[in-house]
């Protein structure tokens, strides 16, 4: 009589039922994010060529004028993570047809719209870092004062590293704020979606605190006592606002039944 043992039938299908839902979970996950990292690029191209001919277009009458200020030019380029706030509004529900049309689950809805906010932020902020290395080129070239006035983590675009690092996690907490404030509508009608959306805009306030970019990041942070910090503080608090984004999205998600919907449906119930 052979003594070897077999798992047990119930056993294997568990086995068999957990991989299926680990590869289901994978596959929804990828559809997610490459949905909303494709349409955010697909709209970002124009975007940016817009952004590109304004700013180009104020520095031409700068010149013209005898005036030419950085802060000018860098208000194009600091507008990004205002876009991608917008589109973090737009984009999670025009996804959400195709993800349940594909089998996918909120926990793969949540993850994929987590990785999107990764990959969107990093390369969006690849794009302000290259966009604004060319300008502190151009600008130290024609002899132009290339450091902004405004006060900041990084002087001007020849800091490649740090601008890469403040304007991805600038880039990242927006859009997932944006996200926030879109599924906040779905969950709950009008009402309850606004009154969710002084709570989304939390994540977006810290960061702006943290790493004390733009118009009124450095005047946050002075209000609060927090300016001066070192970059690795910067860095710390920026995480950290991501990471509550995130959070938020995960908890607006929590127990919502996924469905095809259409925006203004969503907003008038309740």
């Amino acid at each position: 009589m052979s003594t070897e043992t077999h798992p047990r039938p119930s056993a294997e299908r568990a086995a068999e039922r957990a991989a299926l839902a680990a590869a289901a979970h994978r596959r929804g996950v990828r559809a997610a994010t490459e949905y909303a990292v494709g349409v955010t690029w697909y709209v970002g191209i124009w975007f940016w060529a817009i952004a590109i001919v304004v700013g180009a277009t104020i520095l031409v009458v700068m010149q013209r004028n005898g005036d030419v200020d950085v802060d000018a030019v860098n208000s194009v380029m600091d507008s990004a993570r205002f876009f991608l706030f917008v589109l973090g509004i737009v984009v999670p529900l025009s996804m959400v047809a195709l993800h349940v049309a594909a089998g996918g689950t909120r926990r793969s809805f949540t993850h994929g719209l987590w990785l999107s906010g990764v990959v969107v932020g990093v390369s969006y902020g690849l794009a302000v870092a290259a966009v604004g290395w060319f300008q502190w080129w151009l600008f130290t070239r024609n002899g132009w004062s290339a450091t902004s006035a405004q006060h900041q983590l990084y002087a001007d675009g020849s800091e490649v590293g740090l601008v890469l690092l403040v304007q991805s996690l600038l880039c990242a907490t927006y859009f997932l704020a944006g996200v926030v404030i879109a599924l906040g509508y779905y969950r709950a009608g009008f009402w309850g979606g606004t009154a969710l959306v002084p709570v989304a805009v939390v994540p977006a306030a810290l960061a702006e605190i943290s790493l004390q970019s733009g118009w009124f990041g450095r005047a946050l942070a002075d209000w609060v006592g927090l300016a001066g910090a070192p970059v690795w503080a910067a860095t710390l608090g920026g995480l950290a606002a991501f990471t509550l984004a995130a959070l938020l999205v995960r908890a607006v998600l929590r127990n919502l039944a996924l469905r095809p919907v259409e925006f203004a449906a969503s907003v008038a119930r309740g």
